[in-house]
C-alpha cells in the first residue's frame, strides 16, 4: 500500500432513488462497488476515509447552472412533468421527470464538491463512483445528466488558483465540459472517446476542436472509431496523455473513468476490456498529482462494479499487476465467482488494423496541431 491518504465519497441514499422501470441509468451503482471493493479488501478501517456526502447548496448550483433551470428542475422534483420543461431537457426518455430527480442529482453534485474539498484538505486520491455528468448544460439536462457535478467541482478548483488538467475515457464526449472551458487555459480537457460519427452526442468531441482564444490548444480530443480495442486505445492514451500532462504541470488531476468504454456495455460501440481500461488507469494514478476520480458513464452492474474496484484499487495504491500476488479473494475464471478481470476479447484483424489506422491519423493531427501550444516535441 502506497503512504497516500485516499478517500471514497458513498452514500446509502443514492440507491434509494428510481425513474421508470426501463431507464438505463445504475442508481445502485456506488453500492455495488463499495460493497466489492470492501468484498475484496480495498476499503479498510483506517486506511482509506469513507465520506457521507451532503448535497450541494443552491449558491454552489448556481456557479455553473442558471437559476431560473434550477427553480424548474426543483419543480421536476415532485415527480410531475410539465410541457414547458421540454425546452430545458426535461421530460425526454433520457432525462425523464421522476420523483427526487432534483434531490438525486444535487447529491451527487455535492459528493464530487466533497472530494474536491478533500483534495484541498490534505487527501491524495478521492473517488466518487455517483459523478461525472459532464453533459448538463447551464440551463438544459442531456444525456442522463442533469445537473453537471465536473464543472461545478472545476470552478471551485481554478477559484482557488489550482492548475486542473481534466482526462475523460468515458465512451461519450464531455461536450458540457469541454463548453465551460474551451476559451480558459486554466484546465486542459482532454477526452477519449467514441466518435460522434458512431455516438451521442454526436456533434463533437472532434479533434479538429481545440479552444478559442486563451483556450486555444488547451482543449484535445482523442475520437475512437467504433470497435476501437485494446490495443489502439492504449496506443492513443500513451501517445497523446502523459505528454500532455507533463508538459501542462497540473497540481491537480480530475478524471472521469466511465465504464461504458468496455466491450460489455451496450450504450457504446468500443471493444475495450476492463485490463486495457486499467493500464490506462495506471497511467493517470503514475502522474502523482493529487486526483479526484468520477464514475461517469456505465449501464452493466457488472462491468462497472468490477471495473471501478480496480480502478479503486489502482488510485488507492495497491498493486494488481500480479494476480498470483493480489487475487482479490484467490478467486480464478473456473470458480463460481469469476476474477475481477475481463476475459481476452478477440477481434478481427482487419478491423484491428483499420481502426489502427484511424487512431494514427488522429494522433498525428493532435501532435501536429495540439503539442505545439505546449511545446511538446513531436
Amino acid at each position: 500500500m502506497m503512504s497516500q491518504k485516499s478517500a471514497f465519497v458513498f452514500s446509502e441514499l443514492f440507491e434509494q432513488f428510481q425513474a421508470h422501470e426501463n431507464y438505463p441509468w445504475l442508481f445502485a451503482r456506488s453500492r455495488v462497488t463499495y460493497d466489492l471493493c470492501r468484498a475484496n479488501g480495498l476499503i479498510k478501517d483506517g486506511n482509506t476515509k469513507v465520506v457521507n456526502p451532503i448535497h450541494a447548496t443552491r449558491d454552489q448550483l448556481a456557479t455553473y447552472h442558471k437559476r431560473a433551470y434550477l427553480d424548474l428542475l426543483l419543480r421536476a422534483n415532485v415527480g410531475v412533468f410539465e410541457e414547458a420543461m421540454l425546452k430545458n431537457g426535461l421530460g425526454t426518455l433520457e432525462c425523464p421527470v421522476y420523483k427526487g430527480c432534483f434531490e438525486y442529482h444535487s447529491l451527487a453534485v455535492g459528493a464530487t464538491i466533497n472530494a474536491a474539498q478533500l483534495l484541498q484538505e490534505g487527501v491524495d486520491v478521492v473517488f466518487s463512483p455517483t459523478g461525472g455528468f459532464h453533459h448538463a448544460g447551464p440551463d438544459f439536462a442531456s444525456g442522463f445528466c442533469y445537473l453537471n457535478d465536473i464543472n461545478i467541482a472545476l470552478n471551485l478548483l481554478v477559484e482557488e488558483g489550482h492548475r486542473v488538467f481534466y482526462v475523460d475515457i468515458d465512451a461519450h464526449h464531455c461536450d458540457m465540459v469541454q463548453d465551460a472551458f474551451y476559451e480558459d487555459d486554466r484546465v486542459l480537457t482532454l477526452s477519449f472517446h467514441e466518435s460522434g460519427k458512431s455516438l451521442f452526442p454526436w456533434a463533437s468531441g472532434f479533434e479538429t476542436e481545440l479552444g478559442r482564444g486563451k483556450g486555444e490548444g488547451f482543449c484535445v480530443n482523442v475520437p475512437l472509431p467504433a470497435e476501437t480495442d485494446d490495443e489502439s486505445f492504449l496506443w492513443a492514451f500513451t501517445s497523446v496523455f502523459p505528454p500532455l500532462c507533463q508538459a501542462f504541470e497540473p497540481d491537480m488531476l480530475v478524471a472521469v473513468l466511465g465504464a461504458d468504454t468496455l466491450y460489455s456495455d451496450l450504450n457504446s460501440h468500443l471493444r475495450v476490456t476492463n485490463s486495457g481500461y486499467c493500464q490506462a488507469v495506471k497511467l493517470i494514478s503514475q502522474q502523482r498529482h493529487k486526483l479526484l476520480a468520477v464514475g461517469g458513464g456505465g449501464y452493466n452492474l457488472d462491468s462497472l462494479s468490477r471495473a471501478w474496484t480496480l480502478a479503486w484499487a489502482i488510485i488507492s495504491g495497491f498493486s494488481i499487476e500480479d494476480e498470483s500476488e493480489f487475487s482479490f479473494g484467490g478467486q480464478f475464471w473456473g470458480d463460481r465467482i469469476a476474477s475481477l478481470r475481463d476475459r481476452p476479447l478477440f477481434i478481427p484483424s482487419d478491423t484491428r488494423e483499420a481502426n489502427r489506422r484511424e487512431c494514427e491519423r488522429v494522433v498525428n493531427y493532435i501532435e501536429k496541431n495540439a503539442f505545439p501550444f505546449h511545446h511538446i516535441a513531436r
